[in-house]
């Protein structure tokens, strides 16, 4: 289950039908349909039923350039647009929760090479603040859409769009769903590295008793 409240609401999206120990909270810092569908559909596979996730996207300041470049610049990002929305609620989350971002960046490898795209993820615990963090995997980027990105300064949607000849692609399947023919779509590649992030959380046995959500993770099916 998921639920939305209106832009600016910072309500708690929980309700009554559910059990409070079976209600997650999922803050997703952006209003980007593939961020914020990446990350209620990564939680609600490291969460699954009977655990109700309420997803909302607020939009909230990262505090870096707009197209992040090099690894610290983006996990600087991502770490900043979490600590913006958690300190902007109104009230403290009732239950458990999970405050994410997802933060997009492009760099090159020391030494140099092609100019490829990535991304960091980071989840905080809505109450105790412990954090994980994870990259996702990286693909070159074609030497005409880094030199659009270099040479004019576009953000690489603003890229995608010019070279490609599309609109909004950082809102749709983005950069590598276009290079991949679909077979990899931005809200799926945003996706495993959100699980991977969240790895702690399910896990906390094994982290830290400050990483326990309160609700039930998923289960080991394998040895």
């Amino acid at each position: 289950q998921s639920c939305s409240r209106p832009q600016g609401t910072l309500q708690n999206c929980a309700t009554m039908t559910i059990p409070a120990h079976l209600r997650l909270n999922l803050l997703v810092a952006s209003k980007n349909p593939a961020k914020v569908l990446a990350a209620q559909h990564a939680v609600e596979r490291c969460f699954p039923k009977p655990v109700a996730v309420y997803v909302r996207g607020i939009e909230s300041p990262s505090g870096v350039r707009d197209q992040p470049v090099g690894d610290d610049e983006t996990l600087l990002g991502a770490r900043n647009r979490v600590a913006a929305l958690r300190a902007s609620l109104d009230v403290p989350l009732q239950g458990p929760g999970v405050i994410l971002a997802v933060e997009g960046g492009v760099g090159r490898r020391p030494g140099g090479g092609p100019m490829e795209c990535f991304a960091w993820v980071v989840a905080a615990h809505a109450h105790t603040g412990a954090v994980g963090e994870a990259r996702s995997a990286s693909f070159p980027l074609p030497p005409p859409l880094a030199a659009l990105m270099e040479q004019e300064g576009l953000e690489l949607g603003a890229a995608d769009d010019k070279l490609f000849g599309r609109v909004k692609s950082g809102r749709g399947s983005g950069t590598v769903g276009y290079l991949s023919s679909g077979l990899v779509t931005r809200q799926a590649y945003y996706e495993h590295a959100v699980v991977m992030a969240l790895l702690p959380f399910m896990q906390h046995a094994f982290y830290g008793p400050e990483y326990d959500l309160g609700v039930p993770a998923a289960r080991q099916t394998a040895a």
